[in-house]
């Protein structure tokens, strides 16, 4: 059946096809009907419908982009000088002794409260009770003895200069005594002020020498908070300037400047300043980092989102506004912040901030902006 088929299909061939084709080689006439019909195949493209030309300005010109935006309005602000430093109690010593001996009693332990006058740690009295007795004695002798030799002067049995010998020995003999007294109260060693003890340095039983250290004592108010500013800022913070103190710890104290240094540190440059805060309920504690903001003068400033902040090509900090329809970059200056944003200048005081799309647009491009959800209009 097949090779009929094939038989009637050849006689066809050879009835339709022109002499000159039929004496090609057939190897010539199959790459001569595959060219045909890929010709024909392109030729039927040219009658498929096509789509309707755009418009040349459709064409020509590019989509314009859209970003959100959202209307600031500048409020007055403080503007700070924000110091990175710790906190450190006002008054604070050790309290030393001034005699020497062994320690027979201390009377505070750290953390306890104390109060000016308080015995802190005791020294053994040894033999100075007995030297002032002995001193005590000797006054009277020479006072009795003082009182004779006027007499006899105002007799004539004694001369000037016998009088002033005998003046001298009661008033040296007086001047031991205060200096054996002075001793034995030294033996006491006493809180110079009101506060707590915040270290122990000796034990009962230690012998101590003059100028060794019996105890730390720290006066819980005021307060200091210390830091120090550059050679630019040091100019713009004066003495009684208001000041919040924001501890590590989770404490915010308002304080005020009381001190400028008006001599640089040799080795960074810097200078001293310390904030003086409260601390009645006696919570704060030395040595605490803290990060102090010293407000120096009153700008007008905007709360933004550090989100819709970017970096121009130099690196300097600033947003995208939208000026006429078209992209503008302002540099802006952080003056502080908060859990919901910072507070910057640099801007004017009514102006449309780029909140989305400002990193896919650029400089000088006109965009369509939006107003964005719960924002003011555009």
């Amino acid at each position: 059946m097949f090779r009929q088929i094939a038989s009637i299909v050849n006689r066809m061939y050879q009835s339709y096809m022109p002499g000159f084709w039929l004496r090609l080689k057939p190897r010539y006439q199959w790459a001569g009907g595959i060219a045909i019909l890929v010709m024909l195949y392109v030729a039927t493209g040219l009658f498929q419908p096509h789509a309707a030309p755009k418009d040349v300005d459709e064409i020509t010109s590019p989509t314009v982009p859209r970003v959100s935006v959202a209307v600031l309005e500048a409020a007055e602000r403080d503007a700070t000088v924000t110091i990175r430093g710790k906190t450190q109690a006002r008054n604070e010593v050790d309290v030393r002794a001034e005699v020497e001996g062994v320690v027979q009693a201390i009377h505070f332990d750290k953390g306890d409260q104390v109060r000016k006058g308080d015995t802190l740690c005791e020294i053994k009295l040894n033999d100075r009770g007995a030297k002032v007795q002995q001193a005590q004695a000797l006054v009277a002798q020479t006072q009795k003895e003082l009182e004779v030799a006027r007499d006899l002067f105002k007799e004539g049995f004694r001369s000037k200069t016998q009088l002033a010998q005998s003046e001298a020995a009661a008033a040296q003999a007086r001047a031991g005594l205060a200096t054996m007294r002075i001793a034995l109260g030294n033996t006491r060693i006493k809180a110079p002020f009101d506060g707590f003890v915040d270290d122990r340095y000796v034990n009962v039983g230690d012998y101590m020498r003059p100028g060794d250290k019996c105890e730390l004592v720290i006066a819980p108010e005021p307060f200091l908070a210390i830091g120090t500013v550059s050679e630019q800022e040091v100019g713009q913070v004066s003495l009684g300037d208001p000041a919040t103190v924001k501890l590590v710890s989770g404490e915010t104290v308002s304080g005020k400047v009381s001190f400028v240094a008006d001599r640089a540190d040799q080795m960074t440059r810097a200078f001293r300043v310390e904030v003086e805060i409260p601390n009645p309920s006696g919570k704060l504690r030395d040595g605490v980092s803290a990060e102090i903001h010293i407000a120096v003068k009153r700008v007008k400033a905007q709360h933004i989102s550090p989100g819709i902040m970017v970096l121009s090509d130099n690196g300097t900090v600033g947003v995208r506004v939208i000026d006429n329809g078209v992209v503008a970059f302002k540099p802006v200056r952080v003056l502080s912040d908060d859990p919901a944003g910072a507070w910057v200048t640099g801007l004017p005081d009514h102006v449309k901030v780029i909140t989305v799309g400002q990193e896919f647009v650029n400089d000088g491009q006109r965009v369509e902006p939006v107003a964005e959800k719960n924002g003011k209009s555009s």
